[in-house]
């Protein structure tokens, strides 16, 4: 169905062709990425499981081989023109500002289009999320729209919201983090062979921090499962997204607990695709949903600290 307006988000919202689809996304805004074999290629988020793990094999083996890139202004407006040319507006979901310059080169694109076609509108809203949190705010933007909310009732909604999405789950690569220079490769021999995995969340501009550290992965499922039915609202009413970097096993894993102890509307199992996986590295495993208003991140903290400490 075409509607008046169109909704797409960029590239790292790490939704699939079949969510697009079933969502009615309008697509994604694409960017680029170098990687030992070519200095620029587009990214891509219709990849196979297959081609998404043979990505990560190369990623884990060439860790700083890889960069992305932003698209340009040209290449925005270029996108936002194929809806607008078509008579349709545009609300358009942007990567956090706080991880990239996506948001203000949209702003820009914003303003070149707005002058060529003044009798279209055109709102940019800045995600403060990256993956799939940008996907469920682009989902629900979707949802919103099939209801009937006009496009600023909908731009509201999203800004009301995108900061009560969360993300919970370990990440188990520790020599992927020092390679970044997040930690010393030292704690990164010793992390791994004692098994911890980083447990973080979202701060309220989208930057993941890091609550909690556990050892083992049946530490981190039921310490992600517990945090989620802390700080989740209306599971029954929602749909969960267990992302993963090259640990499908894991996400089936953890995607059964959340269905069987939260009981959401339903739990799907997502790829992180290469333009968020760059960043991210191989060993991610987290599950995004909408629950309580992330703030200072105290509550979280505490909230965390008291599950860890039960276990």
């Amino acid at each position: 169905m075409k509607y008046s307006y169109a909704i797409f988000a960029d590239i790292t919202c790490d939704l699939s062709l079949e969510v697009r689809e079933r969502f009615e996304v309008d697509g994604y805004m694409k960017s680029y990425m170098s990687s030992p074999d070519a200095d620029e290629v587009e990214g891509t988020l219709d990849l196979s499981d297959a081609e998404v793990d043979a990505f990560y094999s190369l990623l884990k083996a060439h860790k700083n081989k890889y960069k992305t890139a932003a698209p340009s202004v040209d290449d925005i407006v270029s996108y936002f023109e194929t809806f607008l040319i078509q008579g349709q507006d545009i609300l358009a979901l942007s990567i956090s500002s706080a991880l990239s310059a996506t948001y203000n080169l949209m702003i820009c694109a914003q303003e070149i289009v707005c002058q060529k076609y003044p009798e279209r509108k055109v709102l940019i809203i800045d995600s403060m999320r990256y993956s799939m949190a940008l996907g469920l705010l682009t989902i629900k933007a979707c949802k919103l729209r099939g209801e009937g909310y006009t496009i600023e009732q909908t731009a509201e909604a999203i800004e009301n919201v995108k900061r009560t999405i969360h993300q919970m789950g370990p990440i188990d690569d520790l020599f992927w983090v020092a390679s970044k220079g997040r930690i010393s490769h030292a704690k990164a021999f010793f992390g791994s062979v004692a098994g911890i995995k980083p447990m973080g969340d979202f701060d309220s501009n989208g930057m993941v921090t890091v609550l909690a550290k556990v050892s083992g992965y049946e530490k981190a499922y039921k310490t992600t499962v517990k945090y989620i039915d802390k700080t989740i609202k209306a599971a029954n009413e929602q749909i969960v997204f267990v992302v993963h970097s090259a640990r499908r096993k894991q996400a089936e894993i953890l995607a059964a607990q959340i269905t069987e102890k939260i009981k959401p509307k339903e739990v799907i199992i997502s790829n992180m695709y290469p333009m968020s996986g760059i960043n991210a590295g191989p060993g991610l495993l987290a599950a995004y949903y909408f629950g309580t208003e992330i703030t200072d991140l105290e509550n979280e903290k505490k909230i965390i600290g008291d599950i860890v400490r039960s276990l």
